[in-house]
């Protein structure tokens, strides 16, 4: 990047008007001088991941070949603002208050390393005053009020944290409550880890960590520019990364927002703050719910933008660009004149997003002991929920639904009902459709965008109802799914992609009819391989087994083998192997795993027969399918042949199958 000489000076040296700016380098020594660094709430929490710090501390062990070596650690870019407070620490030193545009992992991880290079030389008796001198340039001082006065100060996001769970020599008890925290944990114990090894290998730690004290503080050089206009921090932050950890865009949304908060000019200045407020108080709520739920990754925040952006603003996923598209809907150029209108918008996005991240992490992680607590008070329709909301994350074709899920959940919030029956028509429709006919998961992909828009601007309930049928009425698939449940002969199912869906479901309803739950939970079952948690009852080799080749020639055990009648969920794969039939059905007072006393109502289901024969696979497949037929059966009475839809589909809707 090309930074403008009319935005920013060269500290320590002389201003470059309308040219390209000269480096001057400072050393950490000189950057700390009678400067206290903040990191605003507008940029990222901490980004670096272990590799980013291993080449870090692998930059340190090259200075360590020569004595007179300086290492250049990269740009520092400063900005000081207008009225900005000095802090005084108890010896009378004054500090300017620093915000950090540009290079606070870098900061951020130097200050980690010296933390950790003072806990370690404070073991030794003649280095505990360098120990303690390293704490008081770098980490804490102590103001004249008796207040710790940090050195550097994080966003709002992972301060706190920082500042009790990570610099403190007896850091507290509290976890990490996001990932960038987590983050400052992990680095901190690597440095640790680092420090503790490398000053063995070297045969004297003290003397080595006293000369590595010495590298970071006089030989890490960096070059400092200070913005001298707040238009320019916005512009400058986004386009440098450090190390090249791109930002996220959830990091620029957050950024954009936060600068348009400084920058819109409104007659009453709280109304400015309320919205930064409003920014850093949702990101930090969003953060922790996104964390807490597992689904803290850059894809997954980029899942609830877009998810939230094509309920709530343009269903269209072609228009979808990303932190782009928040800023075009949102540009400021376009509200020079109406900053108060611009504000409202604002902050109605920062609340619908806010509100979609609980639906979306419900949606996405439903078994959470928290999810769905919106509908706590009707706790029979809460487990109801979770339960099918759960079921559709099963057949992994969430990112159709997503979107009207979440609308759906905005739209009748008090009214779990409404939820709970748009969640059972779309796992019948995503087993039909995208498992047993195999259509392309973007099939009707568009459609229900569209339909998630129109729910968030008020479409009434029972059209909703009625255009998810309509969405899903393809005559094709229709036909597929009745060959599927009307199926009189054998077929490989073995290597179907819903077999383990379709068992685990057979086993609730089962469950059920007995007034309880699977004793093996679904997580067990997909954690093992497909051969470790499915049996065949009929085995897949039959060779030199009398019992076996008397009921089935070559032919008929190939035919049967992977039949869906043929075929149980279990956890004694390996024990039954290709014994006969009474021995894998066994019986009470049996000493090894057997049918009869199964954790699986499926395999004690299997018990009931006397013999396991072609007859007995063709009924228990007629059982299966018929079950099926009733299990995901749609009444499509009163829906009319799929009405023209005139919206604009994006390229491969309604593809078909694959």
């Amino acid at each position: 990047m090309q930074l403008r000489a009319s935005s920013i000076k060269v500290v320590g040296g002389r201003s470059c008007h309308r040219s390209y700016l000269v480096n001057n380098t400072l050393c950490l020594q000189e950057l700390f001088n009678n400067r206290i660094f903040q990191v605003p709430d507008y940029q990222r929490g901490y980004a670096w991941e272990r590799q980013q710090v291993e080449e870090f501390l692998d930059d340190l062990q090259l200075l360590s070949s020569s004595s007179d070596r300086h290492h250049y650690t990269g740009t520092i870019v400063l900005f000081q603002q207008a009225g900005a407070a000095t802090k005084t620490d108890d010896e009378g030193t004054d500090y300017d208050v620093i915000d950090v545009v540009d290079g606070q992992q870098r900061l951020t991880t130097i200050v980690l390393l010296l933390n950790e290079i003072s806990r370690a030389l404070s073991v030794f008796e003649d280095s505990s005053s360098l120990a303690q001198g390293i704490r008081k340039n770098y980490i804490e001082r102590t103001s004249l009020d008796g207040q710790p006065l940090y050195k550097l100060s994080l966003n709002k996001d992972t301060d706190d944290f920082f500042k009790s769970g990570v610099l403190p020599e007896t850091p507290g008890v509290a976890a990490p409550p996001i990932t960038s925290a987590q983050r400052l944990l992990d680095a901190k114990n690597q440095m640790a880890d680092y420090l503790d090894k490398a000053g063995r290998d070297a045969g004297d730690p003290e003397q080595w960590l006293r000369g590595l004290q010495r590298r970071v503080t006089t030989r890490l050089h960096f070059n400092l520019y200070e913005v001298e206009h707040t238009a320019e921090v916005g512009v400058i932050f986004e386009v440098m990364n450090d190390r090249g950890k791109s930002l996220t865009n959830f990091e620029k949304v957050k950024n954009y927002l936060l600068y348009a908060a400084s920058t819109i000019d409104v007659e009453m200045d709280h109304t400015k703050d309320e919205l930064t407020n409003s920014v850093n108080d949702a990101w930090a709520d969003m953060l922790k719910r996104l964390m807490a739920a597992g689904l803290s990754s850059p894809s997954d925040e980029d899942q609830l933008l877009r998810a939230h952006w094509l309920m709530q603003y343009d269903p269209q996923q072609r228009n979808w660009e990303g932190s782009k598209s928040i800023k075009s809907r949102f540009d400021l150029r376009r509200y020079t004149r109406q900053p108060a209108q611009i504000l409202s918008k604002l902050h109605q996005y920062i609340k619908g997003l806010d509100d979609a991240c609980i639906c979306y992490c419900d949606a996405l992680r439903p078994a959470r002991d928290d999810a769905f607590k919106s509908f706590s008070s009707m706790p029979s329709v809460q487990n109801a929920v979770k339960l099918w909301n759960w079921k559709l994350v099963r057949i992994r074709v969430t990112a159709t639904f997503l979107p009207l899920l979440m609308a759906v959940r905005l739209r009748w919030p008090s009214d779990p009902r409404k939820y709970l029956e748009i969640l059972q028509i779309c796992e019948v429709f995503a087993f039909r459709f995208y498992r047993v006919a195999r259509f392309r998961s973007n099939f009707s992909q568009p459609r229900m965008f569209r339909l998630a828009k129109r729910v968030a601007d008020g479409m009434e309930f029972d059209a909703v109802v009625r255009e998810i049928k309509l969405s899903y009425s393809d005559e094709d698939a229709r036909r597929r799914f009745d060959e599927f449940t009307n199926s009189e002969s054998p077929r490989n199912w073995y290597w179907r992609s819903e077999l383990r869906y379709f068992l685990y479901e057979y086993e609730e309803h089962l469950a059920s009819a007995k007034g309880a739950s699977p004793k093996v939970k679904w997580a067990d079952i997909t954690s093992g391989s497909l051969k470790d948690t499915v049996e065949h009852v009929l085995p897949q080799s039959i060779e030199e087994r009398l019992y076996w080749q008397k009921r089935f020639d070559s032919d008929a055990h190939k035919e049967y083998m992977h039949d869906i009648g043929n075929l149980t969920l279990t956890k004694h794969n390996s024990f039954y192997s290709n014994k006969p039939f009474p021995e894998k059905k066994g019986a009470i007072d049996a000493k090894g795993p057997c049918y009869v006393r199964s954790p699986f109502f499926q395999e004690q289901e299997l018990a009931q027969y006397d013999d396991w024969t072609a007859v007995a696979i063709d009924q228990r497949r007629s059982n299966l399918l018929n079950w099926a037929k009733d299990r995901w059966h749609v009444d499509f009475r009163g829906i009319d042949a799929p009405e023209p839809d005139n919206g604009d589909d994006d390229e491969g809707d309604d593809v078909g199958a694959e």
